[in-house]
């Protein structure tokens, strides 16, 4: 790949990176995909640690944190603690992907199958031309089966799998700019999702480091961020992209009007 290759595919990266991880959040924070978990016996926060961290297998607490990288590793653990054992962890994963694929064919149903259709074929390009060392629960979800979903469903998982390969640059980028988790975290506006409503969410106890003198630094790692998964991107020809970045907009519209 060259450098103009690479600056394309850091650009689509900026263009849809914050609409792909909104997409992600509006459904695995939606209420119908808390009953489910709940259905399929996972209370509270378990079917997001459960569900979404399920790929990484029968694993400590650690691991799990690792990947999701901005959770308090000890909270994390405690919440890890009371999972229920007799359900795998690929069941937990495959009971997930089912309510975001049936969140999907509820909001998405204004979309043609053929828009959906090409939504999922080039996000699984990217996903495809990706390196799996940007992050194991990114290459957990690339490798997780796909059998049986519809075209929303499809499209759900693809978008779920580029998701976690942002979020796992992200976490990358955060390390490499010499931030910790927590400084990030609360870098970040509570506009954008982070803050101290974030930091408490993920279990981070107070007194909480000062943070305003790390602004130019946490602007460096959306640059990062942008760089580190543009190289997938540069996967798709021009007339692709505009495409991919069109579609990618109108399922995230889709996503906030629920």
């Amino acid at each position: 790949m060259d450098a103009a290759e690479h600056d394309r595919g850091t650009t689509t990266a900026a263009r849809v990176g914050l609409q792909i991880m909104g997409f992600g959040s509006t459904w695995m924070l939606d209420p119908a995909t808390a009953e489910a978990g709940e259905a399929a016996g996972f209370a509270g926060r378990l079917f997001w640690a459960c569900g979404r961290g399920g790929v990484l297998g029968d694993v400590d607490a650690d691991v799990v944190a690792a990947e999701y990288g901005f959770v308090e590793p000890a909270g994390f653990r405690a919440l890890w603690a009371t999972r229920p054992r007799e359900i795998a962890p690929v069941e937990a994963a495959a009971a997930y992907l089912r309510a975001g694929a049936a969140w999907g064919a509820r909001v998405l149903a204004g979309e043609t199958e053929d828009d959906l259709v090409t939504l999922a074929m080039l996000a699984e390009r990217v996903a495809e031309a990706a390196s799996p060392a940007v992050g194991g629960l990114f290459a957990g979800w690339r490798a997780f089966p796909v059998e049986g979903l519809d075209p929303a469903g499809r499209v759900v998982r693809a978008l779920h799998v580029l998701r976690e390969h942002r979020g796992c640059a992200h976490l990358r980028a955060v390390l490499a700019a010499g931030l910790s988790p927590i400084e990030a975290i609360l870098a970040l506006s509570e506009e954008r999702g982070g803050g101290v409503p974030r930091a408490q969410r993920f279990w981070w106890p107070e007194p909480y480091p000062e943070v305003a003198h790390l602004a130019d630094r946490r602007s460096e790692v959306e640059a990062l961020t942008d760089r580190i998964a543009g190289s997938a991107y540069a996967a798709l020809t021009d007339p692709e992209t505009e495409r991919f970045v069109d579609l990618v907009g109108r399922a995230h519209a889709a996503a906030r009007r629920t």
